[in-house]
């Protein structure tokens, strides 16, 4: 679970010009799966570089505020509430929800799935069975 200030330092994190472009470039390029992507593993790999944090991703004692990188393997709970908060400014900022994405994403599925199968069917009619 996170705190109220990993949440904020998350909401600020996310909440950069540079993240929100690149969410909205992907969006409209119709890249869903890159947009999950992005936004699970691509934004949050930089918190392990703990010279390089701001101010707002640090404990009063300078230590980083995030000591594991919110690497899942170590603490899956505090990733997934991360990504959380991601999918929540990117919504509140761009108007695109994880719920729209995952939507997109079950219909290219689908489509994808039903053009095989027509496939299937159209490689059995030509061969005569």
């Amino acid at each position: 679970m996170l705190t109220k200030r990993e949440r904020e330092a998350l909401r600020r994190w996310y909440a950069r010009p540079e993240v929100l472009e690149r969410v909205r470039e992907l969006s409209e390029e119709g890249r869903p799966e890159d947009l999950e992507v992005y936004l699970h593993r691509t934004c949050l790999m930089p918190l392990g570089q703990h010279q390089q944090l701001p101010d707002y991703l640090r404990t009063d004692e300078g230590t980083p505020l995030f000591e594991n990188n919110l690497n899942p393997v170590v603490d899956e709970e505090k990733w997934q509430d991360a990504i959380e908060v991601g999918w929540e400014v990117v919504e509140d900022q761009l108007g695109v929800s994880h719920d729209d994405i995952h939507q997109t994403i079950a219909t290219a599925q689908q489509d994808e799935w039903e053009a095989f199968l027509a496939s299937v069917e159209r490689r059995k009619t030509e061969r005569g069975e």
